[in-house]
């Protein structure tokens, strides 16, 4: 990211003028007041690098729609990747405010975007879906996509958490991609390796050149992790390979619907997003032109207050985020207690 991109992220953090600051329907700022009864932090951005103009914590004000992005039409292509907590519906709510803003302030903009949540194989009910979107079909809406979509039987959390999102997208007209690899190729992959992927897939994926060591062994143990130590040590290797080509995959769609578009938002969980080894080292593979930010929104913990001991960093130290959004907890059961008692 060159300093030209840090100037158009950094002003994006401002948000939008004083003139459109103050809304009658739920906002950025009136949630974030609320949130922080629960914890100082919470409804806050932190932006972590020198390229964003950080670090720097800030908040907006009650009664403030929040930040929007602000279009560079110099630099081409570009992404933003903002990452999320599946289950968490603040965090669904606040990109989507993100994206109405941004539709408020650039009317004439129109990124593609993205979703991890959608398999490749849909991508054809969505160019369908797109073109009724941009003809003005008043029966395009959130809820008839997500029944197309088939939902409920996606294995994703609940349509209607999601939902706030596909209501911004389809209301700014952005066209919607797929961008999770199919089901079979990723379960092929994660039972062996990247010899199971026809070669020319993986050539230009470039899947055939690996991960620096490093990163390969955070990967697998924030894996370990994520499996509540369970994973058997047979398994490591196939899933570190099925994150790299999931990884590589949303890198793909990305980087096409960038370059149809002229830019793309990505929506996707944390650990696609993360600038060090995830979606962003994939695209800096393959298109080193390409300007991308990294936006994760983390949830607080309790008496974790110094917003600098939230940001995700590679082996050498250096953050692999470029803003932080904090959103409180969703409630949930312990899931390592979940996992183990599904393992029994």
């Amino acid at each position: 990211m060159n300093s030209r991109i840090a100037c158009w992220l950094a002003l994006a953090l401002v948000g939008l003028s004083a003139t459109t600051a103050v809304a009658l329907e739920p906002n950025w700022g009136d949630w974030a007041e609320s949130a922080r009864k629960g914890h100082p932090l919470a409804g806050d951005y932190y932006a972590v690098t020198p390229l964003v103009g950080g670090p720097g914590h800030g908040r907006y004000p009650p009664g403030h729609q929040g930040p929007a992005l602000r279009k560079d039409p110099e630099q081409r292509p570009y992404v933003v990747l903002l990452g999320e907590v599946h289950d968490n519906a603040d965090h669904h709510q606040v990109r989507a405010w993100l994206i109405a803003n941004t539709a408020k302030m650039h009317p004439d903009w129109h990124p593609a975007i993205v979703f991890e949540q959608i398999r490749a194989e849909r991508q054809d009910t969505l160019d369908t879906f797109n073109a009724q979107v941009q003809a003005g079909d008043p029966t395009a809406t959130a809820d008839e996509l997500l029944r197309l979509l088939n939902w409920d039987k996606s294995g994703w959390p609940p349509a209607q958490i999601y939902k706030p999102l596909f209501v911004a997208a389809i209301a700014a007209k952005l066209p919607i991609y797929a961008g999770d690899p199919p089901r079979d190729a990723l379960r092929s992959v994660a039972k062996g390796d990247m010899g199971l992927l026809p070669p020319e897939e993986r050539t230009r994926l470039r899947l055939d050149r690996e991960l620096p060591e490093p990163l390969r062994a955070a990967l697998g143990k924030e894996l370990a992790e994520s499996h509540c130590g369970a994973l058997p040590p047979q398994a490591a290797d196939g899933m570190v390979a099925a994150q790299r080509y999931h990884d590589a995959r949303l890198a793909d769609a990305v980087l096409a619907a960038a370059e149809r578009h002229g830019s793309a938002i990505l929506i996707a969980g944390n650990g696609h997003v993360r600038s060090d080894r995830g979606v962003p080292w994939h695209i800096r593979e393959r298109a080193p032109q390409a300007k991308v930010a990294s936006i994760m929104l983390l949830e607080v913990e309790a008496d974790k207050t110094d917003p600098d001991t939230y940001v995700p960093r590679d082996p050498e130290g250096d953050p692999a985020v470029d803003v932080v959004i904090f959103t409180p907890r969703a409630e949930r059961d312990d899931p390592c207690q979940s996992f183990l008692k599904k393992k029994g």
